[in-house]
């Protein structure tokens, strides 16, 4: 029911409504859902959402309420350019009593100003991604906590890298999002198969995806990079040749290790984020290591 109310969210159909009034609309709705601006500022929150969170969190950023943190989430749509219409869907674990939250955004215009529309549906214990199968958000969060457990225990090393697939939209654009599934469920066949047994692979949202190698240093992890960013450049994917840029599918990717690059669970992946928007910017299919 969610996702049918969604659609029927078109933003052509509001584009002469103001705010307040859309606002009103969403009052109906019996979902958790909001509005947020462009600066991460929560507009608005249907009363379902404030009964979720347990207070009127209007005023406050999202990724402080919804994430129960301090730092952007790394693949939030807002960093992203996404159009009125257009869709994105994200896992969260965080304000909902420690559950992990499925957020769907959508892009929408009142009257020439641009917002984004959040709607909320809570996962139960899930910890697998369920079109790849590999596993989700919900679960690398609690993965990081043991390993941050393990590494200060005894004093070893362990790595992550944030993977990004090169020009994704574009392929959606052209073939369909169908066939953008099929990449995604191909890239973590490929993916999977060329890391070790005890190398964790998670679906972190949309075409990102994260890697935890355990007790693996700063070079090691690096040539894993490498060897999962050739494989992906060396295959050929269905339709690549008409849609990509590159004429071929590739992917960028940020690493961080522990301890050099953070001691926390926060601190890791935000440098691993901020080491692949440098890939992603410097041309991408590459490889950017986080600076301490």
């Amino acid at each position: 029911m969610n996702k049918i109310l969604l659609e029927d969210l078109d933003s052509s159909k509001f584009d002469k409504i103001n705010l307040e009034d859309f606002k009103l609309i969403l009052e109906v709705f019996p979902f958790p859902i909001d509005i947020v601006d462009m600066n991460f500022n929560i507009l608005y929150m249907n009363n379902a959402l404030k009964e979720k969170v347990g207070r009127d969190a209007v005023g406050e950023e999202c990724f402080e309420v919804y994430n129960d943190s301090s730092i952007q989430c790394p693949f939030c749509p807002l960093k992203k350019e996404i159009k009125p219409g257009e869709e994105n869907t994200v896992e969260t674990e965080g304000a909902f009593g420690g559950k992990t939250v499925k957020i769907r955004h959508k892009a929408i215009e009142l009257r020439g100003e641009k917002y984004i529309l959040e709607i909320f549906e809570d996962i139960t214990d899930a910890i697998t991604d369920d079109l790849t199968g590999c596993f989700n958000r919900r679960k690398l969060k609690e993965d990081l906590k043991e390993e941050l457990r393990r590494a200060e225990r005894y004093n070893n090393n362990f790595s992550v890298l944030m993977i990004d697939i090169d020009w994704f939209k574009e392929y959606n654009d052209f073939h369909g999002h169908q066939k953008g599934d099929k990449i995604l469920v191909n890239l973590v066949r490929i993916l999977s198969y060329n890391i070790r047994f005890i190398d964790k692979l998670y679906r972190y949202g949309g075409e990102e995806f994260v890697v935890l190698l355990p007790e693996t240093s700063e070079a090691e992890a690096k040539e894993v990079a490498e060897k999962l960013r050739s494989k992906i450049e060396e295959k050929e994917f269905e339709g690549e040749k008409k849609s990509q840029p590159t004429k071929n599918i590739t992917i960028s990717v940020g690493m961080a290790s522990y301890p050099k690059n953070g001691k926390s669970s926060g601190e890791l992946i935000s440098a691993a984020d901020s080491a692949l928007y440098k890939a992603k910017s410097s041309g991408k299919n590459t490889i950017k290591v986080a600076k301490k």
